[in-house]
């Protein structure tokens, strides 16, 4: 039996090497489809005023609730914050926190457009805010002549705007590498391979025709 050529030995070789690259080729598009998706934060789901609501009733709190409690042992993040016509705050007295509801009472002082602003912790560690905006047409309680107290300079200025009555969305993005990028590597590395396969074997042919 005539023993295999020294040529056809790094042939066989470099075609293992291929077939390795192409099993963890394999490998890596399978993790990136499996990859669970980036968890999404908290959402306002639901709040009371609702957002561009006209309340005609007589109003003693504001009440949002999130699709999740928010993170336990951060009450001191939580803000909520109703401001008037002229820029005079009317919420008043401690946040309360049951579940995934959190509201404070207010003591409206005047007839027209309020913005509530609002800042929480979201279960998964990260701070989120946002703020919306209803009309007051209701009653005007008798305390409420008192001097009300001017909103200070540190109020909270949200950089979400959030919709109360929009269900919260769940991130689209994976929290691995993009696929596409994994294809692209995959590509780059099987044309490589390939092209060292080819560039192997010839130089081989060639070596063997010489001898």
């Amino acid at each position: 039996m005539t023993a295999p050529s020294a040529a056809a030995e790094p042939s066989r070789f470099l075609w293992r090497v291929l077939a390795l690259l192409g099993v963890v080729a394999l490998a890596l598009v399978a993790n990136c489809l499996t990859a669970p998706p980036a968890e999404a934060h908290d959402a306002l789901t639901e709040s009371n005023p609702a957002q561009g609501q006209t309340v005609t009733e007589k109003l003693d709190q504001i009440v949002l609730t999130f699709n999740e409690a928010p993170l336990s042992g951060l009450q001191g993040g939580i803000v909520i914050q109703a401001v008037g016509p002229g820029g005079h705050e009317v919420t008043t007295g401690e946040l309360r926190i049951q579940d995934r509801t959190l509201s404070r009472a207010v003591l409206m002082t005047d007839q027209g457009d309020y913005t509530v602003s609002w800042r929480t912790v979201s279960a998964d560690g990260h701070p989120i805010d946002g703020s919306y905006t209803f009309s007051y047409a209701g009653p005007i309680p008798a305390a409420a002549t008192a001097t009300v107290t001017p909103t200070s300079s540190a109020t909270p200025t949200p950089s979400v705007v959030a919709s109360p009555t929009s269900p919260p969305t769940a991130a689209n993005s994976s929290s691995g590498t993009p696929i596409a990028l994994v294809v692209v590597i995959i590509i780059v590395v099987l044309i490589l391979a390939g092209g060292g396969l080819w560039l192997a074997t010839e130089l081989n042919r060639r070596r063997a025709s010489k001898e």
